[in-house]
């Protein structure tokens, strides 16, 4: 994790929809201690005063992902993740605390995020998440037909009032692939209904069709939400 936040000093970009997620995937080998480590940090004065959604899932099918849970923090504008980092460098309570993680973990991959078309206010409310993982040569025309498709099918199977969107990688870009679409769900069940149900659409055969000359799916994964902070 460190190597991205002295990276993540030098990034300023801006970006309509100001929204940024730091997504840390590592595996971990003592889960206990990892926990406890991660809640110590969470409940520092660094944590707390974190203008940020701070959440820790664990991956139940992750393909060719070798990471065991991912920690995520998103923050609603630039200003808030300066701040949060700035805050961090300034903090031995939480730099003794990342040395005690890191004891008990493996680094797999690190990344800042940011949405580039979203469905849902906030996808706080859902528990579960499938991710696709792509390769996308044509970012606008993919997203013309992700966008088409996914409010269509989100209405029929019923999960439109769900997060569901369109995303890349911004620093920390992993060179298997450009752009990632997430789908959320309340719990596992309806997370694998639901995508049972769109696979088997004539509505997903069509957009497949469309888009299978500008976008290559990589990994699926699938994280279910542990805890909050």
């Amino acid at each position: 994790m460190k190597k991205i936040i002295f990276t993540l000093f030098l990034f300023s970009i801006t970006i309509s929809q100001a929204q940024y997620c730091l997504f840390f995937d590592f595996k971990a080998e003592e889960p206990e201690m990892v926990l406890s480590s991660i809640k110590g940090m969470m409940e520092s004065d660094w944590g707390k005063n974190m203008q940020a959604t701070k959440s820790l899932f664990a991956y139940t099918m992750n393909g060719t992902n070798q990471a065991t849970h991912q920690l995520q923090f998103c923050f609603p504008t630039e200003e808030a993740f300066e701040n949060a980092f700035i805050s961090w460098g300034q903090s031995s309570v939480a730099q003794l605390l990342q040395n005690k993680l890191e004891q008990y973990s493996v680094d797999v991959r690190e990344s800042l995020n940011t949405p580039i078309w979203y469905n849902g206010e906030d996808w706080a409310e859902d528990n579960v998440f499938m991710i696709y993982e792509m390769k996308v040569s044509d970012p606008g025309s993919y997203l013309k037909e992700f966008q088409s498709f996914s409010k269509k099918i989100a209405k029929k199977l019923g999960f439109d009032d769900s997060s569901y969107g369109l995303a890349l990688p911004i620093v920390g870009k992993n060179e298997d692939f450009t752009h990632f679409v997430w789908i959320g769900a309340p719990d596992i069940k309806t997370s694998l209904s639901n995508t049972k149900k769109m696979y088997s659409d004539s509505m997903f055969a069509e957009f497949s069709k469309k888009v299978n000359g500008v976008r290559e799916v990589i990994n699926t994964t699938m994280i279910v939400r542990l805890m909050d902070f």
